[in-house]
């Protein structure tokens, strides 16, 4: 099957080279580095928010709940009637 070239640095060759090499001890079966890729690959686009969160430096964004709970816990509630206040300040 013919496709795309894509470049690798040097860490991910490695990287992608121990996994192959890891496969084979644990399954006894070498399979090519670009099945692999290609497995990794689909695996990701079912886990596309851990590799959102990976790319940005471990930085994974909050569920709609825990962002809902870290508001609440540092929202604040403010004057009733803040013109009262600016007036009691200004003209005191």
């Amino acid at each position: 099957m013919a496709g795309t070239s894509v470049k690798l640095d040097t860490a991910s060759k490695k990287l992608l080279e121990e996994l192959q090499a890891r496969i084979l001890l644990e399954t006894g079966v070498r399979y090519r580095l670009q099945d692999i890729l290609a497995a990794a690959l689909r695996l990701a686009a079912k886990k596309r928010d851990e590799i959102i969160a990976e790319l940005q430096g471990g930085w994974k964004p909050l569920s709609p709940k825990e962002a809902e709970k870290l508001l609440e816990e540092h929202s604040f509630e403010g004057p009733e009637d803040a013109s009262t206040r600016i007036d009691e300040v200004l003209y005191s």
